[in-house]
């Protein structure tokens, strides 16, 4: 069993304690713990810029283990954005991280007198003040802080400036994006959490027979090859085949260009493939323009992402979708969001 650390950043306090078993059972998985985190900490409607207003970092209780696609975390918080119980998750090796320094959740509150950083260890939590990240780029947040044994989740300007589709980046670029929760941190002043140091979770030899067989079928089934090949973009050109790939603000159901933006141009762009902790799919893969305009680097871009950056826009050109990503990374926004926004306006001038 792990902890669960209470965090005030009004005055910079820390409180760990183990966490309570019968809750984590009763409601299972990250999500499920923070949910009831949350619940037991808002009476009533709350101000999500308030200092009162928790946001909560959990991680389930498989996470950091050897089993596949055990790599999610979520982030639990009231919403700036719909006003109401607002919750994202995000894969890469953070989450993995948190876990395995011996933690089930931070619940933090408070609002810091200056920008600071959550800095975790194995059975310590430290509120540091970082006025000087305050204003950069996720990117740039990251390359200052991540060490050879850090994991780095941060916002970016749309958080600081509490943009309401503001998400959180860890890992360079998975993205806990939905609900507004860069914008609850921002609010906070909480520029980064930083996590380093932690240990693999011990596990029982048959939890570890079993891992092992079930990365071995997934590898092996026919339904995650494409995913392995080509990440959700694959999921490109069957959507528009069938009349499902929302385009031009949903008045359309197909793109004639989607040759331009399927999964095989996609793979064109590809310069490295990766996968997030304990995941045999390793479905995530960074893309690159090399040059011109649209010139750029970046983790991804998925599916949902290509799509609102895209056709929901009317846009065929993957290049500017992939440096569409990268800038929305760095500002730290929600990409889904951020591109049904844009498709909205364009409507609204139509």
């Amino acid at each position: 069993m792990g902890k669960t650390a209470l965090v005030d950043l009004t005055v910079g306090s820390v409180t760990i304690a183990p966490s309570d078993e019968s809750t984590l059972r009763r409601f299972l998985g990250g999500r499920g713990y923070a949910a009831k985190l949350l619940f037991d900490r808002v009476s009533g409607s709350v101000d999500p810029f308030s200092p009162d207003a928790p946001l909560i970092l959990s991680t389930g209780p498989l996470t950091g283990t050897a089993w596949p696609t055990s790599a999610r975390g979520h982030v639990t918080f009231p919403s700036p954005l719909t006003g109401i119980y607002g919750y994202a998750n995000s894969g890469g090796h953070f989450w993995a991280a948190l876990r395995q320094a011996g933690f089930d959740a931070l619940v933090v509150t408070g609002q810091a007198p200056e920008p600071c950083v959550l800095e975790v260890s194995p059975g310590s939590v430290t509120v540091r003040p970082a006025p000087e990240l305050w204003g950069l780029a996720t990117s740039e947040v990251m390359r200052r802080l991540s060490a050879s044994d850090a994991r780095v989740a941060c916002i970016g300007p749309a958080g600081e400036n509490l943009v309401r589709i503001a998400g959180i980046i860890n890992d360079g670029s998975r993205a806990a994006a939905r609900c507004g929760g860069g914008a609850v941190l921002g609010a906070k002043r909480l520029k980064a959490v930083v996590v380093r140091g932690g240990q693999p979770l011990a596990t029982p030899p048959e939890f570890a027979r079993l891992a092992g067989q079930c990365a071995r079928r997934l590898r092996a089934h026919p339904a995650t090859r494409g995913l392995s090949r080509f990440g959700t973009p694959v999921l490109m050109a069957p959507k528009n085949a069938s009349g499902d790939l929302p385009a031009r603000n949903h008045q359309e159901g197909q793109v004639p260009y989607i040759r331009q933006i399927d999964a095989q141009a996609v793979a064109r762009h590809v310069v490295e493939r990766r996968g997030c902790h304990a995941c045999p799919i390793r479905c995530d893969h960074v893309t690159r323009v090399p040059e011109g305009p649209y010139a750029a680097e970046v983790g991804g871009p998925e599916y949902e992402t290509m799509d609102a950056l895209g056709p929901m826009c009317g846009l065929g050109s993957l290049e500017a979708v992939i440096c569409a990503n990268r800038r929305c990374n760095d500002l730290g926004l929600d990409t889904i969001s951020t591109g049904v926004c844009i498709a909205f306006a364009m409507e609204c001038h139509q």
